[in-house]
C-alpha cells in the first residue's frame, strides 16, 4: 500500500534529518572534523 510506504519513509526521514542535526551540533562544537546533510536517500534505512 502506497500511504503505508509514505508513512514509513517518512519516518525513516524524520529519525534521519534528527540525527544529522544532532550530529551537526556536535560539529558545530568542533567534536566531529565534517558535517552531515540530508539528500535523495534520506528515506532509506543504513
Amino acid at each position: 500500500d502506497s500511504e503505508v510506504e509514505d508513512k514509513f519513509r517518512m519516518k525513516i526521514y524524520a529519525e534521519n534529518k534528527h540525527k544529522i542535526a544532532k550530529h551537526n551540533q556536535k560539529f558545530a562544537k568542533g567534536l566531529y572534523s565534517y558535517r552531515l546533510n540530508l539528500n535523495k536517500y534520506s528515506d532509506m534505512l543504513h
